[in-house]
């Protein structure tokens, strides 16, 4: 079990009075909100969470996508916010968040899943940094719009796999990524993406036009870093662990 016990916080213009958000004991203030890690916790089925008990310790905000609520209590994490439309948590775990002062958002809107949610919310408290877990193992149409979450909400959010980290990348959002050399990495392209730049990888683009095909499959950091931006269209990035 993650061991994350929590105490109550004073009030923060951020995160709003103590009798909605319970703090967590070992995390460093959030000192001016200068930088916000923000943590999203998503509700793919698993017993526990220890795997990524070190992001749990690291962040300054926890968001549960709905049922993933009841995950987090089962593994002692305590949660900041839940989101949702709240058709996968049971009335008594939201009965349990109230008690326990978690701020409760309900989004009933159907025209985006509860992650897009989470990292709309998330970017709109100007988050710094913004990290998924817990959403490997359902269905595969779930998995898929996960990736497309990241497109959605026009964010730089790592979405942590067992096996791989998904990072998205647009016109707007060039990314810089560190990375150990050596390390196998897949770019793809989600329709036409023009005037790709990639530096650091084995094989390298300048001013590329890609289209949706299996050509960006294991390629090989040379650099400690990558640079990877485009034009216009969406890219995204799988980097192996």
């Amino acid at each position: 079990m993650v061991e994350n016990h929590c105490r109550r916080m004073p009030d923060d213009p951020l995160r709003g009075s103590n009798n909605e958000i319970l703090g967590i004991i070992d995390k460093p203030p959030l000192l001016g909100h200068t930088m916000l890690r923000v943590l999203i916790i998503g509700n793919a089925p698993t017993e526990n969470l220890s795997q990524w008990s070190h992001l749990i310790k690291e962040s300054d905000l926890i968001i549960a996508c709905d049922g993933a609520l009841e995950t987090c209590r089962n593994s002692d994490i305590s949660v900041d916010i839940v989101i949702g439309d709240m058709d996968s948590i049971s009335n008594e775990a939201l009965e349990y968040a109230k008690s326990a002062g978690v701020k409760i958002v309900k989004l009933a809107d159907q025209n985006n899943n509860d992650l897009s949610k989470a990292i709309n919310h998330a970017n709109n408290l100007a988050a710094t940094d913004i990290t998924i877990v817990n959403v490997d193992g359902g269905s595969s149409d779930h998995q898929f719009a996960n990736y497309l979450s990241l497109i959605e909400a026009e964010s730089t959010a790592r979405l942590m796999l067992n096996d791989c980290i998904v990072t998205a990348v647009s016109n707007n959002m060039p990314l810089k990524y560190s990375i150990e050399m050596g390390t196998e990495f897949s770019l793809f392209s989600l329709g036409v993406c023009t005037g790709v730049e990639l530096i650091g990888g084995k094989w390298q683009l300048e001013n590329a036009e890609l289209e949706p095909s299996s050509m960006g499959l294991h390629n090989i950091a040379i650099a400690d870093k990558l640079s990877i931006s485009c034009a216009s269209g969406h890219l995204l990035l799988f980097v192996s662990n």
